[in-house]
């Protein structure tokens, strides 16, 4: 009683995230952004968050309609996304400064608490946020057939059966 191929209802839910994702990258376009040991705003930031708008986008549009090409964006973006994030974790200045921006307002809590923790466990969080990109797409290797592409075992004369 299956309403069409494996893995229909986890990638259209996906898809919702992805252009929700990309909704909400619209909505941050000034938002500075910590790259190459800095924190960047202005076109830059604005150029950063336009790609991840795009990547989104496309995501949730080749996910949602099951398209050859969303099988190949979803391997291509969780690519640069394990780049994207390994930069973020090289430049630990860029990273220090982008948490303290994050959490200014808080400055009397914070003495409290010592920043290298916090850094540490942003950087645990952005390790656990890529192996969940490499999980989808090892996921999405295995159901490759909801973009009607077929298994390697599978061969024209077995198909036909």
């Amino acid at each position: 009683m299956s309403s069409g191929p494996k893995g229909r209802i986890t990638f259209r839910i996906a898809a919702i995230f992805f252009l929700l994702s990309a909704l909400l990258e619209i909505l941050s376009l000034t938002s500075q952004v910590p790259l190459f040991g800095a924190l960047r705003g202005g076109i830059l930031a604005a150029v950063y968050h336009l790609i991840y708008v795009l990547l989104f986008l496309g995501l949730g549009i080749g996910l949602w309609r099951a398209k050859p090409w969303g099988y190949r964006l979803v391997f291509a973006v969780t690519l640069f996304y394990t780049l994207d994030k390994i930069l973020y974790l090289l430049y630990r200045e860029s990273m220090k400064a982008w948490l303290e921006q994050q959490l200014s307002g808080y400055e009397e809590m914070l003495q409290f608490i010592d920043i290298r923790i916090i850094l540490q466990m942003v950087m645990l969080l952005m390790l656990l946020f890529v192996a969940c990109w490499w999980g989808f797409a090892v996921y999405t290797y295995w159901r490759r057939e909801y973009f009607g592409l077929r298994q390697k075992s599978e061969t024209p004369a077995s198909s036909n059966k």
